[in-house]
């Protein structure tokens, strides 16, 4: 208070300031030295605390775990417990009292309590005779920000570090679609240098994304692929481009190189084509081969059903039995074949229709009956009395999935019991889960085959094709339809006592009294009914014709469709079965020529294909010519009574 001695208290009209008003105007700079958040403090030229706010005497507290005093030496407080920040402040401070003002960031603090960064101003301070006798410090707590910095500059490292090992491109496209910046690892990778674009245009570079580099330019961003020659090399590129934040009327972008992706997507697609083809040309190969061993199995199972019929001789009729089987178990092999194919592709849809599941099951017994009585072991299906007897599915597959089960079990079990039992899991509103179990006392399986035996082509040994026969098929075909129809199938087998087999599957309930069941082998006489049979190979013609001829039907022949369309324009017929594949004109061209014919009998002539492919594109192409329904070879008697004598009685 020196500065105030001599001072009046009133004020003189010598424009002085008074002591009060000085007074008042101390306390006031006072107030705000007070107030405020940031450090404020004093030394003398020996580094003796003169004055401190007390913001700073908070920090020294926070830092040190001292409280600082008036007269505290700054050097001693900054070397306690071994500290170095004296010993680097104090070349800071000699240079101020030297007469240089300062700005600096420094780390401070005690390493066992608190350290942080801080921003310091330091200002000499004079005596009245233009000396330095102290300096002033303001400072302030930037640990948050340099925190920041740090974190930005490190990720900016390492974000530069991605970029330099990426091959990237970054550029700035001007208003005038020029290159004014090209930078980065991307072009070095194409032999370029950084902006070796630069002057060059854009749309000239990039000719195929004229439309998106228009857009960007208007404003909107976007990505688009391009394509860069250079030196004779083709290298293609991923953009993505926006307006430039900082240039009104440019684009900048980043251009990723996926020259080496692009050429493996197209390696990719020219596989995937060679894939399509050779899946293709098996297609055809198995349509074809279809065609040539189904015609004459035609023949052989059809005159063993004709032969069956003719009241053989005991001895005969052993042996027509042993044709019999062994037809049917080559026609199931092929089935299998051609079965798994059609799966593998994909081609198989389930049906979903009302069906009997009490008489369908009866049905699948009484096909099995024999061969169980055969071997003289127990066979028996057991339904649960809780299910419904009308359902909503596909019957068709249902009947193949437990025949394969069924015939395996059978086929493995010399003596003992095959069982199936079919009993109600659940059931939710109008949706019924159906538990199927299959077990028997056969030959079983080892444990580590358990999952083996559903893969394709596959037996639980090596000697399971030999001593029972089979393709390895029944079994995959069987897990592809379960789960086909949203269902999953397990195996629980202990080797030499037996296998159970067991999976869920799911139904709708019908509101229907009745349903879909097996047909009975039953004929009655179709006389009056007129068929013209289309069909190139004699032997299919002789066995066709000597089944109709036992239902009285009047039967007329043709053996191409061009005679065919002929006939069919002289003759009234009630029913035409047509052969596909055959010389001069083709099943599919006949049927559409007679469509084509004018006339309202020639639209509803029912028109019944005959084909040994099983390939669903094959019902396709039937329906697309015009025709009604088909019939597959070899077709089995009742199936060919059936499909003549619906369409038959409906005229």
């Amino acid at each position: 208070m020196e500065y105030l001695k001599g001072i009046s208290e009133e004020s003189t009209h010598t424009g002085q300031p008074t002591r009060r008003e000085l007074l008042e105007e101390i306390a006031i700079l006072q107030s705000v030295l007070e107030s405020t958040s940031a450090s404020i403090f004093a030394f003398d030229k020996n580094f003796n605390y003169i004055a401190f706010n007390k913001s700073h005497q908070q920090t020294v507290r926070t830092g040190r775990g001292i409280d600082l005093k008036i007269g505290d030496n700054y050097l001693e407080i900054a070397r306690m417990n071994g500290g170095t920040d004296g010993d680097k402040t104090q070349k800071i401070f000699k240079r101020v009292m030297a007469g240089e003002t300062i700005e600096v960031i420094e780390e401070f603090g005690d390493l066992a309590l608190h350290r942080a960064s801080f921003s310091m101003i330091c200002n000499p301070m004079y005596d009245h005779e233009g000396q330095v006798n102290g300096m002033t410090v303001f400072c302030q707590d930037v640990s948050e920000r340099v925190a920041l910095e740090k974190e930005v500059e490190e990720k900016s490292h390492l974000l530069n570090g991605v970029l330099d090992n990426l091959p990237v491109i970054t550029y700035e496209v001007d208003a005038e679609g020029i290159f004014t910046k090209s930078v980065g690892s991307g072009l070095q990778a194409v032999g370029l240098q950084n902006d070796e674009l630069v002057g060059k245009n854009a749309f000239e570079s990039f000719p195929a994304a004229a439309v998106e580099l228009q857009k960007a330019l208007a404003g909107k961003s976007g990505q688009f692929v391009s394509k860069l020659d250079w030196d004779g090399q083709e290298y293609v590129y991923q953009n993505n481009v926006f307006p430039s934040p900082d240039q009104q009327g440019s684009i900048t972008g980043f251009a990723l190189n996926i020259t080496q992706q692009h050429q493996a997507e197209i390696a990719l697609l020219k596989a995937k084509e060679k894939a399509e083809q050779a899946m293709l040309a098996k297609q055809q190969f198995l349509t074809n081969m279809s065609h040539e061993i189904r015609t004459p199995m035609n023949a052989v199972i059809g005159m063993t059903h004709l032969l069956l019929q003719e009241d053989p001789k005991p001895d005969q009729l052993e042996n027509l039995n042993i044709l019999k089987f062994s037809s049917e178990s080559l026609l199931s092999l092929i089935n299998d074949i051609l079965d798994y194919s059609k799966i593998e592709l994909g081609k198989v849809t389930l049906e979903k229709i009302d069906f009997n599941l009490i008489e369908l099951i009866n049905s699948i017994k009484q096909a099995h009956n024999l061969h169980a009585e055969g071997k003289e072991v127990f066979f028996n299906i057991n339904i649960d009395p809780k299910l419904p007897e009308i359902l909503i599915g596909d019957p068709v597959r249902l009947t193949q999935i437990l025949n394969n089960l069924i015939s395996n079990a059978l086929k493995f079990t010399n003596e003992g019991y095959v069982i199936v039992d079919l009993s109600m899991k659940k059931i939710v509103d109008d949706l019924v889960d159906v538990s199927f179990t299959i077990t028997d006392t056969g030959i079983g399986i080892e444990p580590a085959l358990k999952d083996y035996i559903f893969e394709s082509f596959t037996q639980a040994s090596a000697d399971i094709s030999r001593r029972f026969g089979g393709t390895g098929l029944g079994l995959a075909i069987t897990k592809r339809l379960i789960e086909l129809k949203g269902g999953k199938i397990y195996v629980d087998s202990t080797l030499g006592k037996g296998s159970s087999f067991f999976f869920d599957l799911q139904f709708k309930k019908s509101n229907k009294k009745s349903g879909y069941t097996m047909p009975a082998l039953v004929f009655e006489s179709l006389a009056g009914f007129k068929v013209l049979l289309v069909e190139d190979n004699e032997i299919n013609t002789i066995v066709a014709g000597k089944f109709m001829k036992k239902w009285d039907l009047d039967i007329d022949y043709a053996i191409h469709g061009i005679e065919a369309l002929e006939k069919v324009k002289k003759n009234e017929y009630d029913v035409v079965l047509m052969d596909l594949q055959m010389p001069k004109m083709d099943g599919y061209e006949a049927s559409t020529a007679i469509r084509n014919l004018s006339g309202k009998r020639f639209k509803e002539l029912p028109i019944i294909a005959l084909t040994a492919s099983v390939l669903a594109e094959i019902n396709n192409q039937v329906m697309d010519a015009g025709m009604n329904d088909y019939i597959s070879k070899p077709f089995n008697p009742m199936e060919l009574y059936s499909k003549i004598a619906k369409y038959v009685r409906k005229r």
